[in-house]
């Protein structure tokens, strides 16, 4: 239970510092990591992998897109959700990103039209909020037995 609550505590903690000031600190993610030795399972250590998709994407296909406190915030949660779990959060946090994006994006365009602008400022947002949201919902689910351990 203690390793539930503080869990939640830094994921909103990195949600919040990520919106604010676009920085996932490093007591963040490193005590995300420390809290997985609360539930220590051998297996867990492979969720470090769940990072490699997004470490691939920030070095060669959009470098200075992705920030790299979201990859190591997503090792860091793979400590403690284990691998399967992890990229089922990811996907869900990546598709709700996208979501959002898609509304901002428009919405922006809409303000930009209204203003007799053709060009609209280019939209960055933060990934962490949505990750966050991902990372809770799948602690949850297992947390509750919906999701028991895959392998």
């Amino acid at each position: 239970m203690l390793q539930a609550v503080l869990f939640f505590i830094l994921m909103v903690g990195a949600a919040y510092l990520d919106i604010r000031k676009r920085v996932i600190p490093t007591v963040i993610w490193c005590s995300v990591g420390a809290i997985s030795c609360l539930d220590f399972r051998p297996i867990h250590l492979m969720g470090i992998l769940a990072a490699v998709p997004l470490l691939i994407i920030a070095v060669w296909i959009a470098p200075n897109r992705l920030g790299g406190g979201d990859i190591k915030l997503v090792a860091a949660t793979g400590l403690v959700l284990g691998l399967q779990e992890t990229n089922m959060a990811v996907i869900l946090g990546l598709s709700l990103q996208i979501v959002v994006f898609g509304f901002v994006f428009l919405l922006q365009r809409v303000k930009a039209k209204e203003k007799g602008r053709k060009d609209f400022k280019d939209c960055s947002m933060p990934l962490a909020p949505c990750l966050t949201i991902g990372f809770l919902c799948i602690y949850s689910l297992k947390l509750g037995g919906v999701i028991n351990e895959l392998i």
